[in-house]
């Protein structure tokens, strides 16, 4: 007789947070055992993260399962691959802002996906909050704000970078990817503005409205890089779309509220976690534990709800 998922795992909420845990039930269970890819849109959908813990699989099991849920999987040109499709996370020690990953890039993915392969023996805990929850309890001006001016990204990044982002999202060769890309994507994506500022940095200018609407629960949420990091590249100027200063004051308001809405997730080997990229933001406290061993990986999302 096949053993149905529901023996192999239990789901758990987390209080206040909106997220819930996959707990494994006994020692050999592999996630896809229990995962299927309408089980993982319907989990998403109801809650925007998924955290996955006392699986049996390994860092190529985890490859496998990244590749097996997405459509096309992308990556951070600033890391180094570890197997085909995942990288090690390696960004200082300081504490990591709130963002969306490539939240400020004109190709942002639909997935974030983590793996523990070593836990921090103290401190170090990924960050992650819910945009929808932060959308529905911000200060209504401060909503309207946000909702009427979309804002702007504007930094120098080197163009060796640049042509690795470009090369995996427009699926060329590396060698391929010339200046002439450049302008292809600016027509191809209106609110991004790609320039050459010598020839060696590229100038990126990213309008965007703050407020996202996810593809997994059709939800309006503040998900964003306003307060993330900028660890492997020049930090950016953000404005209002017209280049005006965001105010102080909205400023410290998104700053109190996701603080408040922010879940520490304190890792276990083997974890596994996958966000809705374009509803959670993720982040993570400093790094005391530099033991510690995280692998991510970017990817666009297989199947429709």
């Amino acid at each position: 007789m096949a053993v149905k998922a529901i023996d192999l795992a239990y789901r758990n909420p987390i209080a206040n947070y909106g997220f819930q845990t996959l707990n494994a039930l006994g020692d050999d269970a592999k996630l896809r055992d229990v995962l299927n890819i309408d089980t993982l849109n319907r989990d998403l959908a109801r809650n925007g993260a998924l955290i996955a813990r006392g699986f049996a699989d390994d860092l190529d099991e985890f490859n496998e399962t990244v590749e097996s849920f997405s459509s096309r999987v992308t990556k951070d040109p600033a890391r180094k691959s570890s197997t085909k499709s995942t990288a090690e996370i390696k960004a200082g020690v300081c504490e990591m802002g709130l963002h969306r990953e490539n939240g400020n890039l004109p190709f942002c993915p639909d997935l974030q996906w983590f793996y523990c392969l070593e836990a921090a023996e103290n401190g170090s805990e990924t960050t992650m909050c819910d945009g929808v929850q932060v959308y529905q309890k911000m200060n209504p001006g401060l909503r309207r704000m946000f909702e009427s001016k979309p804002v702007k990204f504007d930094r120098l990044i080197p163009w060796q970078n640049v042509r690795t982002f470009l090369s995996v999202e427009l699926e060329q060769d590396f060698d391929s990817v010339t200046f002439a890309d450049l302008d292809a994507v600016n027509e191809l994506v209106p609110n991004q503005k790609y320039s050459i500022y010598d020839s060696n940095l590229i100038r990126s200018e990213l309008t965007i409205s703050a407020i996202a609407t996810s593809s997994f629960s059709k939800r309006p949420a503040f998900c964003n890089s306003l307060l993330g990091p900028s660890v492997n590249y020049e930090p950016p100027v953000i404005t209002w779309a017209d280049g005006s200063e965001i105010p102080m004051t909205a400023w410290d308001q998104i700053r109190r509220l996701t603080e408040e809405l922010t879940y520490d997730h304190f890792w276990e080997k083997g974890d596994m976690v996958v966000i809705d990229n374009a509803r959670v933001m993720h982040g993570r406290r400093h790094l005391d534990d530099p033991g510690r061993r995280i692998f991510g990986a970017q990817s666009y999302r297989l199947g429709e709800q």
